[in-house]
């Protein structure tokens, strides 16, 4: 029998406080934690706004390398430091990468190139077209992003005190339920290995965020699937770290042109 063949979901919450995953109705994540590990001390960069934030993320070095400090993008250097999409790519030529998201920018400027991309208004939309690409294509690394517990964040306030913010992450529990659907539902699945990452790109306090402070700073990783099984995270996790992670379950190694700030995580 072949080995089962790895492929990895990273799942993005814009703007999800931990305490407020941890207070919030979230039975899908719950079931995610229940089957693999979480950190509700994990690490993000500086400049606590969408675009540093997944930026760092999906780059695996900070601002100070990929240089975008604020949601202009002034300054990036994807050049240099390209989203990891990219450097998989370098690693594996055959590899498909896949990214749906509601905050366009994601696509526009950080994953640009990826084989597979599309953008929605809304996240049931967003996850809606997850579950049809699952369907129909055959990608080894999908980013799904999902923007409203953010939109909640800033219209009702951040926090377990904000009834609004916390409805708005029990909804995003439950689209992230119909794309893990999804991916329990592929014709493939049971020669499958996939890994499931869920974080964030910075927390929120009052009806903002981006400063450099850490209540924004601090945020949650959860890392789920049957490969984690039994096993610890090495320290709190940084979001620098989901790309060596990512490729860690590829069974690929980084290079050390591509001087990644992160390392894997389990």
């Amino acid at each position: 029998m072949s080995p089962d063949k790895k492929k990895v979901l990273i799942i993005g919450i814009d703007g999800c406080r931990p305490d407020a995953l941890l207070a919030a109705e979230t039975p899908n994540l719950d079931t995610l934690i229940d089957d693999g590990l979480v950190s509700y001390q994990a690490q993000t960069c500086e400049f606590t706004v969408s675009a540093p934030g997944w930026s760092s993320m999906l780059t695996g070095v900070w601002p100070n390398k990929h240089g975008v400090k604020d949601n202009s993008f002034d300054g990036a250097d994807y050049g240099s430091y390209p989203h990891f999409f990219q450097r998989l790519k370098e690693a594996r030529e055959d590899a498909v990468t896949a990214s749906i998201v509601n905050w366009e920018p994601i696509n526009q400027e950080i994953l640009s190139g990826c084989d597979l991309s599309s953008r929605h208004s809304l996240d049931v939309e967003v996850a809606q077209a997850a579950v049809n690409l699952l369907a129909n294509q055959d990608p080894d690394v999908l980013f799904v992003h999902f923007d409203e517990v953010d939109n909640a964040g800033h219209a009702t306030g951040y926090g377990v005190d904000s009834t609004g913010y916390l409805e708005a992450v029990s909804r995003a529990d439950g689209v992230i339920g119909s794309v893990l659907t999804g991916v329990r539902q592929r014709e493939t699945y049971d020669n499958e290995d996939w890994l499931v990452l869920v974080s964030t790109d910075h927390a929120g306090i009052g009806r903002s965020h981006g400063e450099d402070l850490p209540e924004l700073r601090t945020v949650f990783m959860i890392i789920s699937g049957s490969s984690v099984a039994g096993q610890r995270l090495k320290r709190a996790p940084e979001v620098v770290d989901v790309p060596p992670t990512v490729l860690n379950h590829l069974g690929l190694t980084p290079r050390s042109s591509w001087s990644w700030d992160g390392g894997p995580i389990i």
